[in-house]
């Protein structure tokens, strides 16, 4: 089930935090944009914990935004990036505790508690305190107390940052299959995990949209200008001074150089997300 913004607006001391706002979140969707873009403000919009200038909100077809508001729905679950509930209860003391202020009769849901807790591979932990847990594992107890209420809808602000890798790629690899059964939406500003993930991306710089489409489409942002060159270790200054370096790699006797070049540079490249990505960002900002 798609999510439908249309014409969001958030002004702040009349500061415009996001400025007419129009984006279709579907399938596994990505929000990228620098830090400051607006992406947590809109996260929690559609979350119903934020009020809104104007524009709508649609599930479907159907607008659950009243007035100024979302309305709070069953079918949307939101994760933000940092929380603790609880520290000195179990994961399981938590979970069944969420679960009973949510309407369960506590001799009924232990089944249920199990079954989330084995979609988050977290069975071995089940009876571990919450303050015992790796910040990965914490996140993946969020995501079981947001299965708990069985949303078609996940939404997910930052929702590797600060994780080391092992834990980035487990994190990874359960969002992907989650993603199997429900719309997923990930608010990052991590490129990489935006590019593992996501079916489609939408980028906000400034509190307005730059970009909405599939992985590909923003890789051809940056399809005239990438290129990669070697360069003497002697040289790299100078490459570096005058160019838009996306990425290096150091060899024996040189360094391969990944730039984003208006001027023919070395040898034309296929772009990855990332040049397409930091091409649209340039042009946005060559354009004010």
């Amino acid at each position: 089930m798609a999510v439908v913004i249309e014409g969001l607006t958030k002004i702040v001391k009349k500061k415009p935090i996001l400025s007419d706002v129009s984006l279709t979140l579907s399938g596994v969707y990505g929000l990228l944009g620098p830090n400051g873009a607006g992406k947590t403000t809109l996260m929690r919009i559609v979350a119903g914990l934020l009020e809104f200038n104007a524009g709508q909100v649609l599930l479907g077809e159907e607008r659950i935004s009243t007035g100024t508001r979302v309305k709070r729905v069953n079918e949307i679950g939101y994760l933000p990036q940092e929380f603790m509930m609880y520290p000195e209860l179990t994961m399981y003391e938590v979970l069944e505790h969420l679960a009973v202020l949510q309407g369960e009769h506590p001799a009924a849901c232990r089944s249920k508690i199990e079954k989330v807790i084995e979609q988050v591979n977290l069975s071995s932990h089940i009876n571990k305190k919450m303050r015992e847990l790796s910040g990965g594992m914490r996140r993946r107890v969020g995501i079981a107390m947001l299965l708990l209420r069985e949303p078609s809808i996940l939404l997910f602000d930052e929702p590797t940052a600060g994780l080391d890798i092992r834990e980035r790629v487990r994190f990874r690899n359960l969002l992907k299959r989650l993603g199997h059964d429900h719309t997923i939406v990930i608010s990052s500003h991590l490129v990489e995990d935006i590019e593992f993930l996501c079916t489609k991306i939408g980028v906000l710089d400034r509190g307005t949209v730059l970009f909405e489409g599939s992985p590909d489409e923003l890789k051809q942002k940056a399809a005239p200008y990438t290129y990669e060159l070697e360069v003497p270790f002697a040289e790299l200054d100078s490459i570096m001074a005058t160019n838009e370096v996306v990425q290096m790699s150091e060899e024996p006797s040189h360094v391969v150089v990944r730039v984003l070049s208006e001027e023919p540079i070395g040898r034309r490249v296929a772009p990855r997300l990332m040049d397409g990505y930091l091409a649209l960002l340039k042009e946005a900002e060559a354009h004010g």
